[in-house]
């Protein structure tokens, strides 16, 4: 056995060890290998011959591609991922990566890079885990309103093992065209996690929250050839930008897994073009197919930048109308390949004015005005000053990417504001969403600046001075990593968090000691417009114990428009009755077939001083700051 097997045979037996003796340790087998290793098999199967630490952007968006894919077919051919199914494949991709490992031991060894690089890049990525595992430290539940739905997606997916197209038995949706890759993926490894729903949504949200910065870091390498300048790009991501570790506060988890998936996109536009063969085609089109029902705006993200890369770079070549084919092809097989969902979703489309998000056109959400505050927040200002510095600085050995960068963030704000051009604003393509990641270009532009400079200095100074540059610059960004990750100890808004350790323990109880029909009435209050949302533990009650409840995730408006105008008839009583009596409150239940009510020490509505002792409920269960009362 030579040296290149038995360090790779070394490094995945420390692995094992250091998973076994980890807390989660399945979720983190079952999170690491779902998540790595089958791009991982892809990438080296079809080798772009690409330095090493460009390929894990590759590994990390082709196999959150690749389970959407096989969702989606296997549920078009009437089959389902089963826990055995999964538990198998899991186990036979550990079985791939063994024997790559071992092909790989063919050839000689070498170090992946300069070890002041391999050290900030351990060092990056170690500060990444610990920042994120901080985050959640001392939370119950995902907080705010996506968590919710995300979380009763993920259920019917891991339940079902197929592509959910409908929500039933927990909500009377049909025809379901929301996005589901990230929870495809999600359900995936919960099955294997041995978790509860909340608890496993965020680890897996911080999780991909580390893999993002592994993945726009590994990309920005790939598109300069320069390492630092992806580490660069990794510190901005991970440390500097606020986003998008405040996701956290919104539980924004399709749109985090989306842009990790984003960098490969980036990076293949850029590098597999150029290659006469149809490997980095075939990568293209898997990671395009896999992004669509990731996130339809990180998709559209993705399409942009293939657009801006085939304007600023390839329309000056020769083969630009080959290269212009390759892309098309790309994007037409990606389409093709998740035809069975957009059929679904296209048939679904309803015109402007319908009132429900399933309409293309319209919204005053979407507008710049409306997210105005996002995009100007202090952190962004600052970070968007650094990258115009950094973008100037880039222009000196980088200015094709620094245009190429340019005009994708030029096309993305123009599509998001067709009103400049005279056409709607699109109801999927909205500001918000642009604002919360602006910090994708901005880490591009530092990486794209940091590798101009570096170059620049390396190539005009002597080789002693030059060496001193390079350990200047290590050392530089390593202290800017320790210093940005130092003030990263929460990201949470305390005013999004809806459920507490207390809300934990009374649905454990519901769980075990309520019967499967029971329906519950919540606390509730206004969110968007004529939607409301649950405003304490209650509101999880559905995705994690199953059961009905009177306020259901915010989803339910992807239904019929008579099971929309029943819930908002409801919903809006409820946020009104802040001031009605118990009695009034019994009846309201009585009428609506709502057995028990989850009464909280601070609910407006079901508060647990005011059900106490009444005659129209009797108290079931309690602690110290949640009641459940049955209606008499």
């Amino acid at each position: 056995m030579n040296r290149q097997r038995i360090i790779g045979l070394a490094g995945l037996l420390g692995l094992a060890v250091l998973i076994l003796i980890l807390p989660h340790s399945r979720f983190w087998f079952a999170a690491l290998v779902c998540t790595l290793a089958p791009g991982y098999l892809l990438e080296r199967w079809l080798d772009l011959e690409l330095a090493p630490l460009v390929r894990p952007s590759l590994w990390i968006g082709l196999s959150l591609a690749v389970w959407p894919l096989g969702y989606v077919w296997l549920t078009t051919f009437g089959l389902a991922f089963s826990v055995g199914m999964i538990t198998f494949i899991a186990f036979g991709l550990v079985g791939g990566v063994v024997w790559r490992i071992w092909r790989e031991g063919e050839q000689p060894w070498v170090l992946p890079a300069p070890v002041p690089i391999l050290g900030l890049t351990l060092l990056i990525v170690s500060f990444a885990i610990s920042t994120r595992i901080s985050h959640i430290r001392n939370v119950a539940f995902p907080p705010w309103v996506d968590s919710i739905h995300h979380a009763t997606i993920m259920r019917v997916i891991a339940e079902s093992g197929q592509v959910p197209y409908s929500l039933r038995p927990y909500l009377p949706v049909d025809n379901f065209g929301y996005h589901w890759g990230f929870h495809s993926t999600a359900a995936t490894i919960y099955n294997l996690s041995g978790m509860s729903i909340p608890q496993f949504m965020l680890w897996y949200g911080q999780f991909l929250g580390v893999l993002i910065v592994i993945s726009v870091g590994s990309a920005t390498i790939g598109l300069t050839k320069s390492p630092i300048a992806g580490l660069a790009a990794a510190t901005m991501t991970g440390f500097i930008s606020i986003m998008p570790a405040y996701y956290l506060s919104w539980g924004r988890y399709t749109l985090l897994a989306g842009l990790a998936m984003v960098p490969v996109v980036l990076l293949l536009a850029w590098v597999a073009m150029d290659r006469s063969d149809r490997k980095g085609l075939i990568l293209l089109t898997i990671a395009i197919g896999g992004l669509l029902p990731t996130h339809f705006v990180a998709a559209g993200f993705a399409l942009l930048w293939c657009v801006a890369v085939w304007l600023g770079r390839d329309v000056w070549s020769e083969q630009r109308w080959r290269v212009l084919g390759n892309q098309a092809a790309a994007v037409g097989m990606a389409i093709l390949l998740m035809s069975p969902w957009l059929a679904l979703l296209i048939s679904e489309i309803q015109p402007a004015g319908s009132g429900t998000p399933k309409q293309l056109v319209g919204g005053g959400y979407n507008t710049y005005e409306a997210a105005k505050g996002l995009y100007w927040t202090w952190n962004n200002l600052q970070i968007f000053l650094v990258s115009l510095l950094a973008a100037w600085v880039g222009l000196l050995k980088q200015w094709r990417l620094v245009l190429i960068n340019s005009l994708w963030a030029l096309l993305v704000m123009l599509f998001a504001n067709p009103v400049v051009l005279g056409l709607p604003y699109l109801s999927f393509f909205n500001n918000n969403i642009v604002a919360l990641a602006i910090f994708l270009p901005i880490s591009l532009w530092f990486g794209f600046g940091v590798a101009s400079l570096d170059q620049g200095l390396s190539q005009h100074l002597k080789v002693g001075v030059a060496r001193g540059w390079r350990a200047i610059r290590t050392a530089i960004l390593a202290i800017t990593v320790l210093i940005s990750a130092s003030k990263m100890h929460n990201v949470i808004n305390d005013g999004t968090i809806i459920a507490k350790a207390d809300d934990l323990t009374a649905l454990n109880w519901i769980v075990q000691r309520i019967p499967k029909n029971a329906r519950f009435a919540i606390n509730t209050e206004g969110w968007l417009y004529d939607v409301a949302r649950g405003s304490d533990g209650g509101w999880w009650i559905l995705p994690y114990a199953g059961l009905q409840v009177s306020t259901p995730p915010v989803v339910y408006n992807q239904g019929t428009f008579e099971y929309i105008d029943a819930v908002e008839a409801e919903t809006g009583w409820l946020r009104n009755a802040s001031d009605k009596p118990p009695s009034e409150l019994a009846q309201w239940m009585r009428d609506h077939d709502y057995d028990y009510a989850y009464a909280t020490i601070d609910g407006k509505i079901f508060n647990q001083a005011k059900l106490a002792n009444t005659p129209e409920f009797e108290l079931v269960y309690e602690n110290a700051s949640v009641a459940i009362y049955l209606r008499k």
